[in-house]
């Protein structure tokens, strides 16, 4: 069933109060990310520096798939701090925006707009590069019909975050332990 033409009703206002209080939680898992990237960026840094001393300590095989873990926990950790910047700053847009539509001003500017819905997403859309052009249409087009589909995107941004910080953790974990089952 398409929103577009409605008013907002209670369950979509609802709605966005449950999933935006749950993505202020990616705030700061966005942080803690920081720390443990710069905790592992360290690691690495240290154990390649340091390569001849570790590898008397460590049997080179066990060091090397350590390092191997450490670049691919590197890597999710980069993946899940860019899309929990991306969701945060997307949040805090898109209430900025919706501040400002509920204001006098942003009222009166939505009296005064002459252009169908559908058509103002293309318009908006059109100065973008594909693939972002496209985004954004389909974006909008997809706001046009149903009015909660920002917070969907940003709660299933906030999943892969999620996901990306666990596998993250999980790839560091990993790769002490095999540290520590190769020393010699």
């Amino acid at each position: 069933m398409s929103d577009e033409g409605k008013p907002i009703t209670a369950e979509h206002v609802f709605k966005r109060i449950i999933w935006r209080s749950v993505l202020a939680i990616g705030g700061s898992m966005e942080q803690f990310t920081t720390w443990t990237i710069t905790g592992i960026a360290a690691i690495i840094t240290f154990f390649v520096g340091h390569l001849d001393s570790a590898s008397g300590v460590v049997s080179a095989c066990g060091l090397r798939w350590s390092l191997i873990l450490l670049a691919f926990s590197l890597l999710a950790g980069v993946v899940s701090k860019q899309i929990g910047m991306a969701v945060a700053h997307g949040v805090e847009t898109v209430t900025k925006i919706e501040a400002f539509l509920h204001s006098p001003d942003g009222q009166r500017l939505m009296g005064h707009m002459t252009i169908e819905p559908r058509q103002l997403t293309r318009d908006i859309a059109a100065p973008f590069i594909w693939p972002l052009s496209w985004l954004m249409r389909r974006s909008g087009e997809q706001g046009v019909q149903d009015y909660s589909s920002a917070d969907r995107r940003f709660i299933r941004l906030f999943c892969f975050q999620l996901y990306t910080n666990l596998i993250h953790g999980l790839l560091a974990a990993a790769a002490i332990i095999t540290l520590a089952a190769s020393i010699k």
